[in-house]
């Protein structure tokens, strides 16, 4: 890529100067654009395997990402609340292996609602009968997924920026 611009000292020659300005500036927004876009793939695709890695491959059909081209925003989200409370874990099993870091949305978030602590509770099971547990402790799997994809950041940008702006000079 051509690193100097140069012009006369000529009207045309500055609005040539000005138009390559421009043009650049638009393909680095694109670029950037396109690297946001790309991050919210890796971290969705992050996310379903670290759902799959912690055998809740039943509920991955309910995660769910956007891409927002007039903020140039994307998100990895869900509401099914299986994913959500392995996400965040419940009882004591939850309460002693919490999530690392909550979000605000969590941050009223209680282990132990009944205070069953080490008694655990039984549940009703799809087949009629009972099961008992402790809780689950939080498997954090958004979070594991946001930690791995920061790390991919810079090269996913630097990529696109690339692919726009690279044939321009």
């Amino acid at each position: 890529m051509k690193t100097t611009l140069t012009a006369t000292l000529s009207k045309n020659s500055f609005k040539n100067l000005i138009d390559e300005l421009n043009t650049y500036k638009s393909q680095l927004q694109k670029g950037i654009d396109n690297g946001v876009k790309q991050i919210t793939l890796q971290v969705y695709e992050l996310v379903l395997n670290k759902c799959n890695e912690a055998n809740i491959k039943n509920h991955i059909g309910n995660i769910k990402w956007t891409y927002d081209e007039e903020t140039n925003i994307g998100k990895v989200y869900t509401n099914e609340l299986v994913i959500i409370v392995n996400e965040m874990g419940t009882g004591i099993r939850g309460k002693n292996n919490s999530h690392p870091n909550p979000s605000e949305n969590f941050a009223s978030w209680t282990y132990d609602v009944n205070e069953h602590g080490e008694l655990g509770w039984k549940y009703p099971k799809e087949d009629g009968t009972f099961g008992w547990t402790k809780g689950l402790p939080s498997k954090h799997m958004f979070y594991d997924a946001f930690l791995e994809a920061k790390d991919l950041i810079p090269s996913t940008i630097e990529i696109e920026i690339s692919k726009t702006t690279g044939n321009l000079y």
